[in-house]
């Protein structure tokens, strides 16, 4: 049918009375195939007996079963914000099988937009994601991105390029169903594109104005009823409780657009947020959540009819098929990715008495992962921010934990020097001072800039005052930890003591940059054992088996399993055992609020000198003022 034919079409809909579509949405599926909770307790195939939540299976049912009752919900689109792989052990494998493409493309999906873990294996692990999908299952889902740019010097993302200028990558897809045409464009956030480690050459250009280009094509040239934007952008809650964010700020800017299906902020809507004239939907994360935006079309425009977040548990039973097809997959992840390092999959690996989170009062979680990092590499000091622990343990019913449990807490990252999946941990050497320096910025890093930024540490504590300037309010650096004991060093830079810190090479690489970080006020110069400048990050990756030819890297995420396969087993059943104790618990950054003037110098450099005399001056004068204004008063 001619495009003219399908415009009489909907012109004959809505002069016989309003039609209704449906947009089923996802997004941030993270790679996460199981449901979530603890794997062991992931029962598919049965229902009511088990806590945890989402799952792929259990989604594709609940799919299915909601387009069978198409003629009440009139044409459905299924559509996913972006962030579809990065998380979980499937992850692994996705260069090789494009596994969460694959799945996309069974359970019906019409369009999905690229977001910014994506890029985790660089340009050409994304490509690499999409060539093995097609390879598979053929014709894909549409992958659309607008406002996506390639370079044309760097040959780093030519495969991607290829793509997009094949087709497999579209700026928009304009879907006819039912009578009315649907375009579908993709975008990328400013804030995930600021947050993306992998995407080489690649850029995104603005958003909005690629957006308000392109909404006037997909009207005035291809002529669609409904436009509709797969965004992965955020929207946030402001501190008077209203809804903002680069997606809410989409909608009201194209006034073109009609419904912006989100991702990236993981925020599950319960209702669309009103935004000019357009819809804002998003439903959380990690499959635990499709939701159902049913609207009515009519000559004036799409208008809502109801929204629903169906909640994706226990009481949808899996479908069989793509529960076998993930059951592969974890056959696969355990042959190619885990058996090298002696670890399966579903092995048991520890279990816990309670739930560990990465909230700011809980430290067992940041403690576990960061004392793993230094023990992996011998070093006196480990550090990670909170933001690269991305997800918790999930105690469930039993407190059973496998290996693709503890996995999902460290997943991210390339490596360095064998293109494998997850961060290498690398060790760099300097001085009390540099020390000194480091936890000031990570101290103001994660006060600026929220809660990912916030520093988990082992084998040392610090103690800093609040009250004092940013960047010199550490008052005292001890090393060790509570079961050998701490010392105090020396911070004053007099002592040229070298110090031992290991971290993964991605939070590693912002050591270099610290005297940017801090406008020139502080520095840190990252050193070899010898005293020598390191250089690039991956000059300090520690080889986990120098009896090998070349440096066999040691990822995070197989420090952290082999660290807690070697914990105690407490309780005599053969499992290792997390327990709540005063080490576990420990809380290593201690802050004080003091204006005792022993605390405000402690340890002080010219930062906080400086501003002493300066208030100091500002104090006498006031007091100066203050008595001469007295004075004049009582004449």
């Amino acid at each position: 049918m001619s495009i003219h034919g399908l415009v009489l079409v909907g012109a004959l809909l809505a002069a016989s009375g309003p039609t209704e579509f449906t947009i089923l949405h996802t997004n941030d599926w993270q790679s996460r195939f199981l449901g979530f909770g603890p794997n062991a307790e992931y029962s598919p195939a049965s229902v009511s007996d088990d806590s945890t939540r989402g799952g792929i299976a259990r989604l594709a049912t609940l799919l299915e079963r909601l387009r069978s009752e198409g003629e009440a919900r009139g044409p459905v689109l299924v559509l996913d914000g972006g962030d579809w792989t990065m998380g979980t052990l499937f992850h692994t494998i996705a260069r090789e099988t494009g596994a969460e493409l694959q799945l996309m493309k069974r359970l019906g999906y019409d369009a999905i937009t690229i977001g910014n873990h994506e890029f985790d294996f660089g340009p050409e692990g994304l490509a690499s994601m999409i060539h093995s999908a097609k390879a598979q299952v053929g014709d894909l889902p549409a992958v659309v991105s607008a406002n996506i740019q390639f370079s044309e010097n760097d040959p780093a993302d030519d495969q991607l390029h290829a793509l997009f200028k094949d087709g497999t990558i579209k700026p928009w897809v304009v879907i006819e169903r039912g009578g009315l045409r649907f375009g579908v464009l993709g975008l990328m956030g400013l804030d995930a594109e600021e947050v993306s480690r992998g995407m080489g050459p690649v850029t995104f250009a603005d958003p909005v104005k690629t957006a308000r280009e392109v909404t006037r094509r997909l009207r005035a040239e291809e002529n669609v009823d409904v436009v509709i934007a797969a965004s992965h952008s955020g929207v946030v809650r402001n501190a008077e409780g209203e809804w903002v964010g680069e997606d809410v700020l989409l909608a009201a800017a194209v006034p073109g657009i009609d419904v912006v299906v989100g991702g990236h902020s993981h925020t599950p809507l319960k209702e669309p947020i009103v935004a000019g004239r357009g819809l804002v939907v998003q439903a959380g994360s990690d499959s635990r959540y499709l939701g159902e935006l049913r609207m009515r079309w009519t000559e004036g425009g799409p208008e809502l009819v109801s929204y629903r977040l169906h909640p994706i548990d226990d009481s949808i039973p899996g479908d069989a098929l793509i529960t076998a097809e993930i059951e592969g997959f974890k056959q696969r992840v355990t042959e190619e990715v885990l058996a090298p390092r002696r670890f399966v999959f579903d092995e048991v690996l520890f279990q816990t008495t309670q739930t560990l989170s990465r909230s700011f009062d809980d430290y067992v979680l940041g403690n576990l992962v960061t004392d793993a990092i230094r023990s992996a590499a011998s070093a006196d000091v480990a550090f990670t921010g909170n933001g690269t622990i991305r997800d918790e343990i999930h105690k469930g019913q039993s407190g059973i934990q496998r290996v693709s449990d503890l996995f999902r807490v460290a997943p991210l990252g390339i490596g360095e020097l064998d293109d494998e999946p997850g961060y290498p941990i690398a060790t760099m050497y300097v001085t009390g001072k540099e020390l000194k320096n480091v936890l000031e910025v990570l101290t103001f890093a994660y006060e600026m800039k929220g809660s990912s930024y916030y520093p988990r540490l082992s084998g040392l504590r610090f103690t800093y005052n609040e009250f004092r300037v940013p960047l010199d309010r550490i008052m005292s650096i001890e090393l060790g930890d509570l079961r050998n004991g701490y010392r105090v060093i020396d911070v004053s830079g007099e002592d040229p003591t070298l110090y031992s810190i290991a971290t993964t090479t991605y939070v590693g690489s912002f050591l270099g940059v610290i005297d940017e970080l801090s406008h020139g006020l502080l520095t840190v110069l990252p050193k070899d054992r010898e005293g020598a400048p390191l250089g690039p990050i991956r000059k300090g990756i520690v080889d986990g088996d120098p009896s090998t030819e070349g440096i066999q890297e040691i990822k995070e995420w197989q420090a952290l399993l082999e660290f807690m396969r070697n914990l105690k087993d407490t309780t005599g059943d053969g499992i290792p055992d997390i327990t709540s104790d005063p080490v576990t618990n420990e809380r290593r950054m201690l802050s004080v609020r003091s204006l005792s003037p022993m605390d405000l110098l402690q340890n002080a450099t010219y930062l906080m000198g400086t501003a002493m005399a300066l208030f100091t001056f500002i104090g006498i004068g006031g007091v100066w003022l203050l008595r001469k204004i007295v004075r004049r008063l009582r004449r």
